[in-house]
């Protein structure tokens, strides 16, 4: 039992020090704008820190790091402005001239004066980049756990062992998150594990509430230095994926509500909302192949990848979908893919319901566009001339979509129940992958889960299928 616990502890610790660090595809094909700059924001999954060879990440460019992956995709002049250590606290000192921050402020940078000194070379380089990625979250409730829970404990007198050396500890050199084994460790041999399990909720409750209580105000000082900035903020993911495989076996169970999953969409919730409130865009990297507490090169790359496929398209063509705007990320990726078309060349409609002929194209298009025989094909109202003609024609012969008596009803509306139907008998038809039938069943109940079963028969609209389509698409 003592073993069990003292895993549990180490576990929860590895994870919440280590979360901020805890779609589509990649951009191939896209045209970006040219941002001109470059601004990296964040701890120390942004920094590039490395979990196996040290590497100065602090201000540092570093090779194999999402930042840099970016910056040479894109082609751009890149500032790199992430620290190890940094929590939202630290960032919002960096911005203000009368914010005090707390007593752990700088604990965990290299030397805290120098941190000071880059104050206005940070604001500065904010003011005038074209792009920033954001990412930080995780060391609020994490990396300042150790110093809290020994703070807690010494006030209240008990653990003195424990505490010594925990301080001692925390004196060493390198990142908190790579001493929680010790830390854990130090608790067992010192007989102080209760007294850590049970302060531990108190550690986690004096980082949360800084964490949301400085949210929103350090996005408004990003924005009170440049207005009009593309900004994309980096959502917190679980680390515990390390290779392609565990990767696979993730995607294949589905969603599976665990501690750490929890946490993480905790802490995502308020930069979800933030997205909506203030206009930046939210990237979730959920699926990053990390080495222990850092993505690894993999990871990095993965992470870059999702960057860019949430860039806006500079050749995105429709005006009726605005930048920024719920859907506009899931349109564009349709687009680029060929899953979706628009209306004309510069209206997409997404308000309009999604029609039967525009489902059989965009499942057509997501099975690669196979030859399909039409010379005895016909129907009633669908003429051979028809873009769609030959998706329908496919869709029919293979039993995902049908035809009444000759009649396909081409712009009958399509609601919930009718897409999960064609998802399913698609998943059906290919049952041989035996992931993507899992995967299929998962975002099928998902959806119903999601629309509410009185919704079922409601017509979809072009855009929410859009997200829908593009979720089926990479599956």
């Amino acid at each position: 039992m003592k073993r069990t616990i003292k895993k549990a502890i180490a576990v929860i610790l590895a994870f919440v020090l280590t979360c901020g660090f805890v779609t589509c595809f990649a951009a191939e094909g896209k045209e970006y704008y040219d941002y001109g700059t470059y601004v990296l924001l964040g701890d120390s999954v942004a920094s590039g820190h490395n979990d196996l060879v040290y590497v100065d990440s602090e201000f540092k460019r570093v090779d194999d790091s999402y930042g840099a992956y970016v910056a040479d995709d894109l082609g751009v002049d890149y500032i790199p402005m992430a620290c190890p250590g940094f929590r939202t606290i630290e960032i919002r000192y960096m911005l203000e001239d009368d914010y005090e921050g707390d007593e752990y402020l700088f604990h965990d940078a290299h030397d805290p004066e120098v941190m000071k000194s880059r104050i206005p070379e940070y604001r500065r380089a904010i003011s005038e980049a074209g792009l920033i990625t954001l990412e930080v979250g995780g060391n609020d409730f994490g990396t300042m756990l150790t110093w809290v829970i020994a703070d807690i404990l010494e006030k209240e007198g008990k653990c003195s062992e424990f505490v010594k050396a925990a301080r001692d500890l925390l004196a060493e050199n390198g990142l908190a998150s790579e001493k929680l084994d010790k830390l854990v460790d130090l608790a067992d041999m010192t007989d102080a594990m209760p007294e850590l399990i049970r302060v531990l909720p108190q550690a986690l409750a004096y980082g949360l509430k800084h964490f949301f209580e400085n949210w929103n105000i350090m996005i408004e000082d990003i924005y009170a230095l440049n207005p009009d900035v593309e900004l994309l903020v980096i959502g917190l993911f679980e680390n515990n994926l390390k290779s392609e495989e565990d990767v696979a076996a993730s995607e294949a169970e589905g969603f599976k509500l665990t501690l750490d999953r929890a946490i993480v969409e905790m802490a995502n919730k308020p930069m979800k909302e933030g997205a909506e409130k203030y206009g930046y865009t939210f990237v979730d990297v959920t699926g990053t192949i990390c080495d222990t507490y850092h993505p690894n090169a993999a990871g990095h790359r993965f992470m870059a990848d999702k960057i860019l496929e949430a860039l806006p398209d500079a050749g995105f063509p429709f005006t009726d979908v605005a930048p920024g705007s719920e859907y506009y990320d899931a349109i564009e990726c349709a687009y680029r893919k060929g899953i979706m078309t628009g209306i004309s060349e510069t209206e997409f409609s997404p308000d309009a319901a999604l029609t039967k002929a525009s489902l059989a194209q965009a499942l057509y298009s997501i099975a690669g566009n196979p030859a399909v025989e039409t010379t005895d094909a016909s129907f009633t109202d669908v003429d051979s001339s028809d873009p769609a003609f030959d998706a329908i024609v496919w869709a029919c012969d293979s039993g995902i979509l049908g035809a009444d008596k000759g009649s396909f009803a081409p712009e009958s509306e399509i609601n919930t129940f009718s897409l999960v139907g064609a998802f399913l008998r698609s998943a059906f038809a290919d049952s041989a992958n035996i992931f993507r039938l899992v995967r299929t069943l998962n975002l099928a109940f998902n959806l119903i889960k999601s629309c509410g079963f009185f919704n079922l028969a409601k017509a979809l609209t072009r855009a929410q299928a859009a997200q829908i389509l593009v979720k089926f698409s990479s599956l």
